[in-house]
């Protein structure tokens, strides 16, 4: 949550609120965190008149850690829909191979540009409003990030984000080009980014990835990345 922060949040009995304007399911769910003392139906409710005052539809993030126990089976009882499950991934950077790998052709900052953003747009179709709220979220971040754009022919296909918190590298928005993809662009990018973080005292860095996407899940995988756990959103029936 502090790698990708929300614009603006509640919180309410253990459970975190979050709204950004309907940009990514994570900053605009329901993160039950902590079990709290109040009846898990008054907490859905109150959820529900939130989210429909923001104008959101209601949805919750959810891990084998959400709280209460089994709000899973409660949500699922009443109608919310599950979809986008992701699996969360971890690599240990201590015992990775520290040889530096070949940067020609990309560049980094550690300020979000207007190329860079407007690589990501372009790379994932974003809408206009979209562009505005990624960028909003991005320059909410309190933590150091670097941001990484691979080249080829002085045009940009590759692109990524890594944000640092203490030890942690979390990688965000890592996306190549759709008509330069599988051509290592994106292993160019993760490189560079744990490259800088190393360099910055990360040990660990972890990312997300989804799992009807089985090229990505292929390419973190020969990076060595391993899966710590998933999580899956369920949407409140309409």
């Amino acid at each position: 949550m502090n790698a990708w922060p929300a614009l603006r949040q509640a919180f309410h009995d253990g459970w975190v609120l979050r709204f950004a304007d309907g940009y990514t399911g994570r900053a605009n769910s329901v993160h039950p965190t902590y079990e709290g003392k109040l009846d898990v139906t008054a907490k859905l409710e109150f959820c529900r008149r939130l989210y429909a005052h923001v104008g959101l539809p209601l949805q919750f993030r959810l891990t084998p850690a959400a709280q209460p126990t089994g709000l899973d089976e409660t949500l699922e009882r009443l109608g919310f829909r599950a979809f986008n499950r992701t699996s969360v991934q971890v690599k240990d950077l201590s015992a990775d191979d520290e040889t530096p790998g070949d940067d020609a052709g990309t560049s980094g900052s550690d300020r979000r540009t207007d190329a860079w953003t407007d690589a990501v747009v372009r790379f994932t179709k974003l809408s206009p409003r979209q562009a505005t709220t990624l960028a909003a979220i991005i320059d909410h971040q309190t933590s150091p990030a670097h941001f990484a754009t691979v080249y080829d022919a002085g045009e940009p296909v590759a692109c990524g984000l890594a944000v640092l918190e203490d030890d942690w590298a979390g990688l965000f928005d890592i996306v190549t080009r759709e008509d330069r993809r599988r051509r290592g662009y994106g292993s160019k990018v993760v490189a560079h980014l744990l490259g800088w973080a190393r360099r910055r005292g990360a040990t660990r860095a972890y990312l997300q990835v989804m799992l009807h996407n089985p090229p990505a899940l292929r390419l973190y995988e020969r990076l060595g990345f391993r899966e710590a756990y998933q999580y899956w959103y369920r949407a409140a029936p309409q």
